[in-house]
């Protein structure tokens, strides 16, 4: 969610500080007959209003209009685009029923400004008002989303801009991820959009499907089962994204109902048996979760109907000041877990376990082993203690 925000950023008020211009100099030459209000119709036959449309790739409705009105030395301006569609190489990154854009326009400064422009190829944009976007009910298909350029914060001629939407609808290509609202502050220069503060709050659909989750753990083969049930609802916020300090602050609940997790391996060389039955309950209060995980570790040699109860519990809290790289402290707890060797399944047995993970990109694991039955082995197993360490993200890994 974290890179998601800035490029949807960039996208949008590329898009705006060009109408930006394109308005000052508009104002300046109908300022006499915008007394009463004047509205014109953005007709994009217009040479100047087409080449902007195909530079950023957005098209809209023929009814989409700006308004104009003069209010002593200020000028109101509206624009609203009406069935917006913005693309990214052809495809379609995001749909609206209107988008909005609201500003005023000093014309003395208007006047200033258009002087820079023709006299010395210069834009002050110190010198244009703050400007309101909100989107209404807009549909964000993060597939098409894509990798841009770091952007550089130092700049420090701008101009304030709000973004804000309600009601939206997320989608990764044809999955859908859920309900979306969110508010953007950010300072556009003449060069870049970059990101002030925002607040993002996503709750997930009806149909969200756990699978999607196991994309963002390397360790995660799969998650899904015909009758599971994912919900969620978590809020993303960050009042000083420019400071050099973590600032993000998440909050939200995720609950997990009756899926099943593979692994593709295990810290040691064990054969990753699945996780079935797993309910998962995360509830996050300022970066600080605390969770709790029940599952059942089937041994394949019973039957599977006889092994009804669940024999694997997690627990404990999750730090999330960097989501990305979550800081654990978990302990496992775990009776008649199954377990056998992965280059020989021969050599089995079934054991009671209790560990605890702790650590961020590096897990510190401890623990005790009970064995209970062991087959195949030379020696029989016995009961032992451990420590070792799991690699889930490597420190030189680039952020």
């Amino acid at each position: 969610m974290e890179s998601i925000v800035p490029k949807l950023i960039k996208t949008l008020l590329s898009l705006v500080s060009t109408f930006i211009l394109f308005l000052v100099i508009v104002v300046i030459a109908f300022y006499f007959y915008l007394l009463d209000g004047v509205e014109f119709n953005l007709n994009k036959s217009n040479n100047t209003l087409s080449s902007l449309t195909e530079r950023f790739e957005i098209d809209f409705d023929e009814s989409s209009s700006v308004f104009f009105k003069a209010r002593e030395q200020d000028i109101d301006t509206y624009i609203i685009l009406v069935d917006p569609i913005l693309k990214r190489s052809e495809k379609i990154l995001l749909k609206a029923e209107n988008i909005t854009l609201n500003t005023s326009l000093d014309f003395r400064k208007t006047l200033q400004f258009a002087t820079e422009i023709i006299l010395n190829n210069n834009t002050d944009v110190n010198l244009i008002n703050p400007v309101a976007i909100k989107l209404r009910n807009p549909l964000l298909d993060i597939s098409n989303i894509k990798e841009q350029d770091k952007l550089d914060a130092s700049d420090k001629d701008y101009f304030n801009v709000s973004i804000k939407a309600e009601n939206g609808k997320m989608i990764d290509g044809e999955i859908d991820l859920g309900k979306f609202d969110f508010l953007l502050n950010v300072k556009q220069s003449s060069k870049n959009s970059i990101l002030d503060s925002y607040k993002f709050k996503l709750k997930s659909s009806k149909k969200f499907p756990a699978s999607y989750i196991a994309k963002f753990f390397p360790d995660v083969e799969s998650i899904g089962d015909s009758k599971e049930t994912v919900s969620f609802d978590i809020t993303i916020e960050d009042k000083f994204v420019n400071n050099s300090e973590m600032s993000q602050n998440l909050n939200g609940i995720i609950q997990i109902r009756n899926t099943t997790m593979r692994l593709k391996t295990f810290p040691v060389q064990l054969k990753p048996e699945p996780i079935r039955r797993l309910n998962l309950d995360l509830n996050i209060v300022d970066n600080i979760g605390q969770t709790s995980l029940i599952g059942t570790v089937y041994n394949p040699k019973k039957n599977l109907g006889l092994q009804t109860k669940p024999n694997l519990q997690i627990g404990g809290t999750i730090d999330f000041s960097e989501i990305q790289k979550p800081d654990l402290n978990l302990i496992v707890n775990g009776y008649d877990i199954y377990f056998a060797k992965l280059e020989n399944n021969n050599l089995n047995g079934v054991t009671d376990l209790t560990v605890s993970i702790i650590g961020k990109n590096v897990l510190d694991l401890k623990g005790s082993l009970k064995i209970k039955k062991s087959s195949g082995f030379l020696v029989p197993l016995t009961d032992t203690e451990f420590e070792a360490e799991h690699v889930i993200r490597s420190l030189d890994e680039k952020k």
